[in-house]
């Protein structure tokens, strides 16, 4: 796996009508195709070890060989992104853990993981405090404008950490696992990989490896559209079998349902979109497209898929 490109703030995708990650302003697209117009730049993702730790540990190695900066983790205390931090720790590289805590503690059941996690090993820690009030009217308009956010609002959160990042410091995401389109496959709807966006936007140094090929297909093949996260987290917690076992959350399932409302209203009102585009490969779209062609599309009702 050699080939596998370590750089800092990656891209790999690009929109047909500029050439650029940057979304057109005359970009159109519906409901029915959201994978059209926008296009993988790297080959199809098919190799990975039989060992998700392996591969975890050969890639954090690799990695540290290239960049000697100071690395900062975010962790919500769900298992993604203690994994990373966990291989960083067992490979004995420094590194200091930044972890949201959203309005006034609508996740401390959630980051409560992180912080037990960051004690007991005695790695450096700040809990950095989201408001409502700020993320309503600072995070959601900044992170609409520069990564070109349209739904996910958990994603535009995490653009908040870059406040709090100096310009010597690499922050390590764990987002960008597989995303599934029921008809149309595997990929990426393009609000994770937004982060990157954001962070060339902002200046940050980005990194994450979850949407590296090895890793990228050990959450593929464990695929399961009937649990949280669509994923089958046995596969980390038999190789990973020191972090304990937790419920999947997203961190959101007690924020205030008012205040649920006002997020998706002020996202719909500054994103510059209806539907998140998704990123995938040719094999993907081309399989999509001779089943429903746009012209039958467009003669459906509603422009929906029957």
């Amino acid at each position: 796996m050699e080939s596998i490109d370590f750089s800092l703030n990656r891209t790999y995708w690009k929109y047909e009508k500029n050439q650029s990650i940057w979304r057109p302003s005359d970009y159109d697209w519906d409901f029915a195709g959201t994978h059209r117009g926008v296009n993988v730049t790297i080959p199809e993702y098919k190799r990975r070890s039989s060992s998700l730790l392996n591969d975890m540990k050969n890639l954090v190695t690799r990695f540290h060989k290239i960049y000697k900066g100071e690395y900062v983790i975010t962790m919500s205390g769900g298992i993604d992104s203690e994994l990373v931090a966990e291989t960083f720790y067992q490979l004995n590289i420094p590194f200091k853990v930044l972890i949201q805590r959203l309005f006034k503690g609508a996740n401390d059941y959630d980051i409560m993981y992180a912080v037990k996690y960051c004690k007991e090993r005695s790695i450096p820690y700040k809990i950095i405090g989201l408001s409502f009030d700020k993320f309503i009217k600072e995070t959601i308009p900044d992170a609409c404008m520069y990564g070109e956010f349209s739904a996910s609002y958990s994603q535009i959160a995490l653009t908040n950490l870059y406040n709090y990042v100096t310009d010597s410091e690499i922050i390590i995401f764990s987002g960008h696992n597989p995303d599934f389109d029921t008809y149309i496959g595997i990929g990426w709807n393009e609000d994770s990989p937004n982060l990157v966006k954001q962070a060339i936007a902002k200046k940050k140094k980005f990194f994450t490896f979850t949407s590296l090929e090895p890793i990228f297909c050990h959450y593929a093949a464990n695929f399961d559209p009937k649990q949280a996260g669509n994923k089958d987290n046995e596969f980390i917690y038999s190789e990973y079998s020191n972090l304990p076992r937790r419920k999947k959350l997203t961190g959101w399932e007690h924020v205030n349902q008012n205040h649920m409302y006002d997020t998706i209203e002020q996202v719909n009102l500054h994103s510059k979109t209806l539907f998140t585009p998704f990123i995938t490969w040719s094999r993907f779209k081309d399989k999509f497209d001779e089943r429903f062609p746009l012209k039958k599309i467009h003669q459906t009702k509603n422009g929906r898929i029957r």
